[in-house]
């Protein structure tokens, strides 16, 4: 037998155990020790055949989101409105420059464009 004969096989044969736990509405801990296969093998077959596409489960509701469901209350979006901005922080930033030749320089920038005009006059020297 083939090596692809062979994965076909696995294929067709955990398919068929991932339907059958779907089927049984146990975990797939219990379907698996009830089966006598390794639980690291569902897993992995499991995830093995969504990847290629071959197996599609639907995600079960967890028990937040049925009772959320249940709920009497329907939901509504609420209008809201920005009643007032809040004025923008001022940041201060300083800039430490350690120099080759032993200099340092420590400038205090309160504004983004300050940082591009001070790389610039770096850049324009030699």
């Amino acid at each position: 037998m083939s090596k692809q004969d062979d994965r076909g096989q696995k294929i067709t044969e955990w398919l068929k155990h991932l339907q059958g736990w779907k089927d049984s509405d146990l975990s797939v801990a219990a379907y698996a020790k009830g089966q006598g296969l390794a639980l690291w093998a569902m897993y992995h077959w499991r995830g093995v055949l969504i990847r290629e596409g071959r197996w599609h489960e639907e995600r079960k509701p967890t028990a937040s989101t049925r009772s959320r469901s249940s709920s009497s209350v329907p939901t509504r979006f609420a209008k809201v409105s920005v009643a007032q901005l809040c004025p923008p922080v001022p940041v201060t930033v300083t800039v430490r420059l350690h120099l080759s030749n032993g200099r340092c320089a420590e400038i205090d920038l309160r504004d983004v464009e300050q940082f591009d005009v001070l790389l610039a006059a770096l850049e324009r020297q030699p």
